[in-house]
């Protein structure tokens, strides 16, 4: 017999409304009966592209990231437009950080990175690519620079850890998985 594990959402407060996220504090009752809280991020969701050149090289990018303090190496991602298609966000933002076109897209999986505490979910996406950028369209806050690695590049950087981006780490096993 399957266990019901549901939590029962009693009460919503917010507590936090930004640019990108907000922050409630919910009310919740446990299928014991028993009350408890929890605090849950909103955030939008978003797409996360593992983009692939004609030439066997892929296409990801470096930003500085001030929540890790640190410039990291990841595949494409951005978030969705209220309403987009993800497919149509994939194309938009892999044009936007990169000024590649996406010839060929194949949906892989949507995965949850923190779903202890945040609703955001990550639509993974394999791109074929054109062969050449045009200039990149970023938005007025983004810092992106693209950057090209074979395969194998890709692969070293994640044994050395100098590729540990969840996303990241999640789209490239999902697409080696599905060759």
């Amino acid at each position: 017999m399957q266990q019901d594990l549901t939590e029962k959402t009693l009460a919503t407060e917010r507590k936090y409304t930004g640019k990108i996220i907000s922050v409630d504090l919910l009310d919740i009752e446990l299928p014991d009966g028993r009350k408890a809280k929890r605090e849950v991020i909103r955030h939008g969701n978003a797409v996360a592209i593992v983009a692939r050149r004609p030439d066997g090289k892929f296409v990801f990018v470096k930003q500085y990231r001030k929540a890790a303090e640190e410039a990291l190496i990841e595949v494409i991602a951005g978030g969705l437009e209220p309403g987009e298609d993800p497919i149509e966000g994939a194309r938009r933002e892999t044009a936007e950080e990169t000024g590649y076109e996406v010839t060929s897209i194949k949906f892989l999986t949507t995965i949850i990175c923190t779903p202890g505490y945040c609703e955001e979910r990550i639509h993974l996406y394999f791109a074929e690519i054109s062969d050449t950028a045009h200039a990149q369209d970023q938005d007025p806050d983004e810092n992106v620079y693209p950057v090209v690695l074979s395969e194998a590049e890709v692969e070293d950087g994640i044994r050395k850890g100098t590729i540990f981006d969840s996303k990241t780490l999640s789209a490239w096993l999902c697409w080696k998985l599905s060759r």
